[in-house]
């Protein structure tokens, strides 16, 4: 690294003033055989020649930048966007008490889980060794002051705020007298004590924790990354001052290993993990089967409160939630319909959002493996509604699914035709259906439901899954975590096919009741006075008796509902809607009519058994079945009921 035109004397050269100090800007010459000459090389700025300056800050600008990659990497990790400076940000990781608090664990759990990608782990142990690692390294070799700026990049652009509390300290304890140490990687152990304090603080009892520990494996999936953290800071920290040590402390010593330490997590994550997989976890928290956003039940009574609260004049006091629904419950039409259209405002500013979400995906990650996912995500969304009925009976939001929108027809069948195997395809086939069923296309509809039937009602029991090496280093099932359930669709695919049998090509009407039928929300209000008026026209067709049914159920009085099917049995003892009748009004003895009447109980099960026996090849048949072996499971398995 030496030219002709420089001595040992200026190579070796010891700066002015006191090891801990800044590097000063001038000094006087000195000859070899002054005392200043003789001086041990204590650190980089200990080299005063102007092309060691040059380099020290040429390789330590390049060693910062590298660092605030790494934290920018690090934050986008955790939020999936690389820069946030507001000051909610930068609260909201200072506040170490209460149930919200965030911790180091939560790395392991959002977006990405270690549970279902465990090399995650290995890339948060690489990323928090080198945060941990560098700060110390460089005010060891570059003097305390100059570790400042990696300290306020781990602050402002990692958003770690107790991490360069910490660092700071250790960084201190590392470097200033009179902590430091002439074993150089000693001082570096001791500046990373209080480090592994705050690891051992911000990982210990979290909800992170708690979540996750559910076996010893799981456990070992939250330590394991801090463990490795830890030990390659150390293994990082011993190479950085080995290498310095090797060339007499002359420039260029962190920023090869910073390099390294950038490439490594960065090329893990971009090898077995991937862009999509992390765009793809935000998408699923935040417009998922299991998002908040996406509940099916919320409680409105604060958003009526704050209605009341526009009505009302300053200083009057809020009413309490028992007056709330009484007034509510009153009937003040005004009051209903505003929260209602202020609901429904925000619930389809919410559902347009998510498509929209789901949309930039698909556009930016058309070849991930969770597209199948993205599309069912997609148009579920598209299908979700407001019970409106339960909104002005009890002022509770609930979501339902199950009446398919007109505008997720394309994702559906998107989904259907590219992904025939994915889990939602079984969804779209059900959905498709009923689409098709409106426009009174029953033979696209049976099509559709024919790859859906015979399926057991049953759950099937998952295989045991091991340990290999392809679900440690990548996930293993990109649909594990989608929370799709597929036996509420095989029994409506079953129903619906037995409907479309039995009553379609009316000699009358063709096949139009049944598309009246099917454009029917169950849940909207008018929904029974709509069955009763189709009832009504389409009194001589096949259709009949299931309307009658449908209306039937859907009175809301147990007593009335039990008398109501009772009389629809009585009158369609030959329909094909009679195996419906006979399980609704078991289920209505069993759940509801058995609290009054213990012996109702019985009656109920019994009728099960009859149902099983004497319709055992429709759904309905398989269904009481299924509910005896829930309900008595000895004595299904004596009768033969499999």
């Amino acid at each position: 690294m030496d030219t002709p035109n420089h001595s040992a004397a200026d190579d070796d050269r010891s700066a002015n003033g006191p090891a801990g100090g800044l590097p000063p800007t001038a000094e006087p010459a000195a000859s070899e055989s002054s005392p200043a000459a003789a001086a041990p090389i204590a650190d980089v700025w200990s080299r005063t020649a102007p092309k060691y300056r040059i380099r020290a800050a040429v390789f330590l600008s390049a060693s910062y930048l590298l660092f605030c990659g790494l934290c920018v990497f690090t934050f986008w990790l955790r939020s999936a966007r690389p820069f946030d400076f507001s000051i909610a940000s930068y609260a909201a990781p200072y506040r170490f008490w209460g149930d919200h608090t965030q911790s180091l664990n939560d790395y392991l759990r959002f977006p990405i889980s270690v549970e279902e990608t465990p090399v995650h782990g290995v890339v948060l142990g690489l990323l928090f060794a080198s945060i941990c690692s560098m700060p110390i390294c460089v005010a060891i070799l570059y003097r305390f002051p100059t570790a400042l700026p990696f300290l306020a990049a781990v602050l402002l652009l990692a958003h770690l705020p107790w991490m360069s509390v910490t660092l700071l300290i250790g960084c201190a304890l590392a470097s200033l007298r009179p902590f430091r140490m002439k074993f150089r990687f000693g001082s570096a152990l001791v500046g990373l004590l209080p480090v592994l304090c705050y690891l051992y603080l911000a990982t210990w009892d979290s909800s992170g924790a708690s979540d996750l520990a559910a076996s010893p494996t799981q456990y070992s999936l939250i330590i394991a990354p801090w463990v490795l953290a830890l030990l390659s800071a150390c293994a990082m920290m011993g190479v950085v001052l080995l290498i310095a040590r090797l060339v007499n402390y002359r420039p260029g010593a962190i920023t090869p290993v910073m390099a390294v330490t950038f490439a490594a997590p960065v090329i893990l994550f971009h090898r077995y993990i991937g862009v999509d997989e992390l765009a793809y976890r935000v998408l699923e928290a935040e417009y998922g089967p299991r998002s908040a956003r996406f509940e099916q039940g919320r409680d409105q009574r604060d958003v009526i409160r704050r209605m009341i609260n526009q009505w009302s004049t300053p200083g009057d006091e809020l009413p309490s939630d028992d007056e709330l629904l009484a007034v509510w419950s009153g009937r003040m039409e005004s009051l209903h319909e505003r929260v209602l259209q202020r609901t429904l405002r925000a619930f389809f500013e919410e559902r347009a959002e998510a498509s929209d979400a789901c949309r930039l995906f698909l556009d930016d990650q058309i070849r991930s493996r969770y597209v199948p996912n993205v599309l069912y995500i997609q148009a579920r969304a598209l299908d979700t509604r407001i019970d409106e009925r339960r909104l002005l009976e009890n002022a509770r939001r609930e979501l339902y699914f199950d009446f398919p929108s007109a505008s997720s027809r394309q994702v559906w069948q998107t989904l259907l035709t590219r992904f025939p195997r994915a889990r939602g395809s079984v969804a779209a086939g059900v959905r498709l259906a009923q689409l098709a069923l409106r426009d009174a296309d029953v033979d696209q509809a049976e099509a559709l439901l024919a790859p859906l039937c015979g399926r057991s009602l049953r759950p099937a029991v998952p295989p045991p899954t091991s340990q290999t090496a392809e679900s440690i280093w990548r996930s293993p099932d990109p649909e594990r975590t989608l929370d799709f359930d597929p036996q509420p669709y095989f029994f409506e695919a079953e129903r619906l096919r037995e409907l479309i049998r039995a009553n379609r090509d009316d000699p009358r009407f063709g096949n139009q009741p049944l598309a009246e039928l099917l454009k029917l929300d169950r849940r909207r209000p008018g929904y029974p006075d709509r069955l009763l008026e189709l009832a009504g026209r389409y009194a001589d067709g096949l259709l009949h008796d299931n309307l009658l049914t449908q209306w039937s159920i859907a009175q809301r009085e147990p007593a009335r509902r039990h008398a109501m099917l009772s009389a629809c049995a009585a009158r369609f003892p030959d329909g094909d809607a009679l195996p419906e009748i006979l399980f609704a009004l078991a289920d209505l003895e069993i759940q509801i009519l058995a609290e009054h009447e213990p012996a109702r109980r019985a009656a109920g099960i019994e009728r099960l058994r009859a149902i099983a026996g004497t319709y055992g090849s429709t759904i309905w048949g398989r269904a009481a079945a299924e509910r005896l072996r829930i309900l008595q499971p000895e004595a299904a398995e004596v009768a033969g009921i499999r």
